[in-house]
């Protein structure tokens, strides 16, 4: 019981260190946010500031369309929730409970495209979207998104650690394939789902490659690549840069804290079975 006890201590004192270390950065970044351009690498690190400057909250407002950037990147990360989760859902089903020729083969393929980097496909995404007249629209930001890999791999996995005698009894009592989806499968996969959200949420909050390729119109920019234009001529404006940092984080933070408790069950039961 001692060494038990002892040993959960020890793992305790090792995860506050990790999460100190990690909260590091983001305290700097608040910090830094309510500093003048001269004090952000005044050293050393002066955490709460003698002469807070609020301005930099208000620049963000007044000289950039950022409420606008805001909107668009809720709109985006609205639509890749959405996609992430509809078509993840549907394609991890079918390849855990559903037998079709070539299941296996298709499966092997789609976790093939892991290996394949973005930027591989970033050309041939943009001539794709400039032929269907996708270039400027935000459209072009969510659509690459449908098809996750990773995602559809996190849904399979769960779906295929439910037993099989439970379709079967739906089968049997008369049920079609979209009433057992739909009334028995969707409603046990809760955590899944949730878990599934917040990472979606995060990829699309985070989207950088894709704005940055596909819109060109500034005011249907994402805060990703927005706040990177904060930087001046002669200055990189890195405390307006962090106040932009800290308006945007505030959403993700919110939206993990509320779901965090099925966010790691969710993660957990991804890898019961596989």
């Amino acid at each position: 019981m001692r060494k038990k006890k002892a040993s959960k201590i020890m793992l305790t004192a090792i995860l506050a260190i990790f999460g100190i270390v990690m909260m590091f950065p983001i305290a700097w970044m608040l910090s830094a946010s309510f500093k003048y351009e001269a004090e952000v690498f005044k050293m050393p690190i002066e955490w709460i500031p003698a002469n807070i400057n609020k301005g930099n909250y208000a620049l963000v407002f007044t000289e950039y369309p950022f409420l606008q950037w805001y909107l668009n990147t809720l709109y985006v990360t609205a639509l890749i929730v959405f996609f992430v989760l509809f078509f993840s859902s549907f394609a991890g089903y079918a390849f855990a409970k559903l037998p079709f020729a070539g299941k296996n083969i298709i499966f092997a393929v789609f976790i093939a495209t892991l290996m394949i980097p973005n930027q591989i496909r970033i050309i041939p995404q943009f001539l794709i979207f400039k032929k269907l007249g996708l270039i400027n629209n935000l459209l072009s930001v969510a659509l690459p998104w449908s098809f996750n890999a990773f995602a559809i791999f996190l849904m399979k996995q769960f779906f295929t650690s439910m037993p099989d005698e439970l379709i079967e009894a739906a089968r049997i009592d008369g049920a079609g394939e979209y009433g057992i989806f739909f009334r028995i499968i969707m409603p046990l996969a809760k955590s899944q789902l949730v878990a599934l959200f917040i990472l979606a949420f995060t990829w699309g909050w985070n989207e950088y490659m894709g704005p940055l390729i596909y819109i060109q119109d500034p005011m249907k920019q994402m805060l990703s690549v927005g706040i990177a234009r904060f930087k001046g001529q002669y200055s990189a404006n890195f405390s307006v840069q962090m106040a932009g940092a800290t308006l945007a984080l505030i959403p993700i933070v919110f939206a993990y804290l509320i779901a965090q408790k099925h966010f790691i069950q969710g993660i957990a039961l991804s890898g019961v079975k596989g």
